[in-house]
């Protein structure tokens, strides 16, 4: 049996199913990698761990719903969220998912003094490895193939690719108990998938967005924060010629992990007016009417204490180096709008029935670059905005303090 076949037969659920192997493969080494990296940063596990289990089932539904999603071919409502038939979405996924984990991870936040955005970045840039694996399935059920090409225009490619880039030949209606075993081909009708002269080819999208995502975790999580600490390294050695025996991680310890400011400075630097304790102090002698003036003033006081928060000064404790530091959030903030630069740059190439909002081109494009704008502005408000006015002393941001 040839992998045509072999393909064939799986992708209708009588034989073992690469897809799920390959998603469940993606999914298991991103949650080792966050495991890994919940214990470099000394952070409790057991709530990354119910995290998965509640964020999980969630994104599934999202993949799901928006995987089946037809404007043009609506179907019955409750079967959008069957995941165990084919038609998943990885933005529907992605929405879900990240909407599930903000508010759980807020949670954790404020339980463990831990940033949520230390939260985002261990997790979020990571689910790319899981992208790129997982879209290795949709290579083995001939999905998300681009535009048609001539076989010649994919030499360049291994022979188990190239001559798999096809698209199998599903009659309408489809008959009971049918396993798809022809090819679509140039002139639309059914041919013999090893027919290579009369086969319409397609460009393997799958495999330009599965590089692509590896090589921006590679930029996320490797290069950036690398560049980033290493561009003090001569700085480090001009200043204090005692360091010249040091490794750049070593200085970069030295000057800024190490350091330890005193927690009453850090602690008066941290305290707010509790608003709660001024506005309700007397509530048991209020009548109904005035607890709900009193609950507007509130909240009118709260939003000013948040608007002219400054912790400028507790940034100076905490980082007295001066040091232009990769804040947490920046990872996440780039994850989503990388990923989504390349995900509009590839819906181009392909078909209205396979985007992310399926046969509404114009609203795919428009919630795409929605997220483009939402990443760039989280990039903006981590790196000036949030650590400089909600900074909290003893928290874990960028180090532990």
């Amino acid at each position: 049996m040839n992998l045509g076949t072999w393909i064939a037969h799986d992708t209708y659920g009588n034989w073992f199913r690469p897809y799920w192997f390959l998603i469940f493969c993606g999914f298991a080494i991103t949650i080792i990698l966050l495991w890994v990296n919940f214990r470099k940063r000394h952070i409790h596990t057991q709530g990354l761990y119910l995290g998965i289990f509640v964020i999980s089932p969630i994104a599934l539904l999202g993949a799901s719903f928006f995987g089946k999603y037809d404007a043009k071919n609506p179907i019955f409502f409750f079967t959008l969220f069957a995941f165990w038939q084919p038609g998943m979405s990885i933005h529907g996924g992605l929405i879900f998912g990240l909407i599930t984990g903000w508010i759980w991870f807020g949670f954790e936040s404020r339980k463990h003094n831990i940033s949520i955005w230390v939260y985002a970045d261990l997790i979020v840039p990571n689910i790319l490895l899981a992208q790129a694996i997982g879209r290795w399935g949709n290579f083995f059920n001939h999905e998300l193939l681009g535009a048609a090409v001539a076989r010649e225009q994919l030499m360049w490619l291994p022979s188990f690719i190239r001559d798999n880039l096809f698209k199998w030949y599903v009659p309408d209606p489809i008959p009971n108990n049918f396993h798809p075993t022809q090819a679509v081909g140039i002139g639309g009708g059914p041919v013999d998938p090893t027919d290579f002269n009369n086969v319409q080819y397609f460009q393997p999208i799958f495999l330009y967005e599965s590089f692509a995502n590896i090589l921006l975790w590679i930029l996320i999580v490797i290069a950036l924060p690398l560049i980033f600490r290493y561009s003090y390294y001569w700085r480090f050695k001009k200043e204090e010629p005692d360091f010249t025996k040091l490794s750049w991680k070593g200085i970069w310890a030295k000057w800024y992990y190490d350091i330890k400011p005193d927690p009453m400075i850090v602690n008066n630097l941290s305290q707010e007016v509790n608003l709660k304790k001024v506005y309700f102090k007397n509530k048991h002698k209020m009548t109904k009417k005035q607890v709900m003036k009193t609950y507007f003033k509130y909240h009118g006081a709260r939003l000013k204490q948040i608007l002219k928060a400054d912790k400028r000064e507790l940034e100076k404790v905490e980082n007295p180096h001066r040091l232009k530091i990769f804040r947490c959030g920046i990872q996440t903030g780039i994850y989503l709008a990388g990923y989504n630069i390349i995900r509009i740059i590839l819906e181009t190439q392909r078909d209205d029935h396979d985007l992310f909002i399926k046969n509404m081109r114009i609203l795919d494009y428009v919630i795409l670059s929605l997220m483009i704008g939402i990443g760039l502005i989280l990039i903006l408000f981590a790196q000036w905005i949030a650590v400089m006015k909600w900074r909290k002393g003893g928290w874990l941001y960028e180090k532990q303090y």
